[in-house]
């Protein structure tokens, strides 16, 4: 047991050892040497002389053009990975909820297709489940104007039969078919390859 004068010293020594290391630590944050900032010199062009860029520019409607490309691209494919992301899991416990889910984001002749499924097929009795992830997403032909586009979509794709434990890992692509209904895209078919 401990009598009370050594605890005393004892917390005594902590805090002065504490109280050094802060010493320690002050000094060397605020030692660090007084440095002279460099200043950099800004040479002028002598005027009457036309200084050209270093590098070539673009007009404006060149760059306007890229940004529409750009975010039209940019639609497609975050409409790619939602959809075949839910397309794409599936379990039996869940009688096609994955098809209900992207029937929004579809054509109303695909929609057509997929509510169908829903409607009229019957899930398996024996457990069955695949989750889909994305690997890699693919603009293959977007045009614009005609309002049609398509993609590539490699996927990572872990299925499960007979039981959550026995799952196997395959890629497998799908191709994506999309077109603009009222200026949205719309998935018009999907395929596994």
């Amino acid at each position: 047991m401990m009598t009370r004068r050594k605890r005393l010293t004892i917390i005594a020594l902590i805090l002065l050892a504490l109280f050094l290391l802060l010493i320690w630590f002050l000094w060397i944050l605020f030692s660090g040497g007084e440095e002279e900032p460099q200043v950099e010199e800004v040479v002028q062009a002598p005027q009457g002389q036309e200084v050209l860029p270093t590098r070539p520019t673009i007009s404006e409607q060149e760059l306007e053009e890229e940004r529409e490309t750009r975010t039209t691209s940019a639609e497609v494919v975050s409409l790619s990975k939602s959809f075949v992301t839910r397309y794409g899991s599936y379990s039996n416990e869940a009688h096609f909820a994955n098809l209900a889910d992207v029937i929004p984001l579809t054509s109303a002749s695909f929609a057509a297709q997929l509510q169908n499924i829903v409607d009229t097929q019957k899930a398996p009795e024996e457990y069955y489940g695949v989750t889909t992830s994305i690997v890699t997403v693919k603009v293959q032909q977007e045009d614009e104007t005609a309002g049609t586009a398509l993609v590539t979509v490699t996927t990572q794709r872990e299925e499960a039969i007979g039981s959550t434990q026995n799952v196997t890992v395959k890629y497998q692509d799908i191709i994506l078919t999309f077109v603009k209904e009222v200026d949205t895209w719309k998935v018009d078919s999907a395929i596994w390859q």
